[in-house]
């Protein structure tokens, strides 16, 4: 959860940086660039991390679980 949690947060600075770039070029585009890796790089975790929790031999436990258990 906190990686796909991170990456709503990195989009949403992303978005904030892109309206207020004028006012400092070089702070926001460290933003952009940040939030872009993120997103490149982290944020795609999260997909195998969920592979790895529903199809694993022994996930069973996890499964069984309702969602308003979590």
């Amino acid at each position: 959860a906190g990686i796909v949690l991170g990456g709503w947060q990195m989009a949403r600075a992303m978005l904030a940086a892109h309206d207020k770039h004028a006012q400092d070029a070089s702070f926001y585009s460290a933003k952009i660039a940040t939030a872009q890796f993120f997103a490149e790089h982290v944020l795609p975790q999260a997909v195998a991390l969920e592979a790895s929790i529903t199809s694993a031999k022994g996930g069973e436990g996890v499964l069984a679980l309702s969602e308003d258990q979590f």
